[in-house]
């Protein structure tokens, strides 16, 4: 792998290792957004479990890093980045965005970043190959 492939993924792991961190202990910065009213305990619990996500996807992130094969390496980060493109920016654009009264703007910002985020996915997964034998 490439070194500025691994910079990018080290970069991914440190958004992620900061949404994780936020989530689980200060939730109410990203609750800001949503305009669910005020912050009950099972909210910040399932912001918590959100941030269970985040950890989860640094460790597959970081085991990802260390597979030998760029075959192997691509499919995990092609699903990430599909995660990101169709699952998480494509579920608030079509309907969580409108249903949970999210800001215009906050969703658009949302939305903004997780499709950067999956396009910078899907740019690693495309360069990474094997060098030629």
């Amino acid at each position: 792998m490439k070194l500025w492939m691994k910079i990018v993924l080290w970069v991914y792991v440190a958004f992620n290792l900061l949404q994780a961190v936020v989530l689980a202990f200060a939730p109410e910065i990203t609750d800001r957004a949503y305009l669910g009213g005020e912050m009950t305990p099972t909210r910040a619990f399932q912001w918590y479990s959100v941030a269970g996500y985040h950890v989860l996807i640094i460790a597959v992130t970081i085991v990802t890093m260390g597979l030998r094969r760029a075959a192997d390496r691509r499919k995990l980060i092609l699903v990430n980045a599909l995660m990101y493109l169709f699952w998480d920016a494509g579920s608030q654009l079509a309907h969580w965005g409108r249903e949970i009264g999210m800001a215009t703007t906050d969703l658009l910002i949302n939305t903004g970043v997780s499709i950067t985020t999956g396009l910078i996915l899907l740019t690693v997964a495309w360069f990474d190959r094997d060098p030629a034998s």
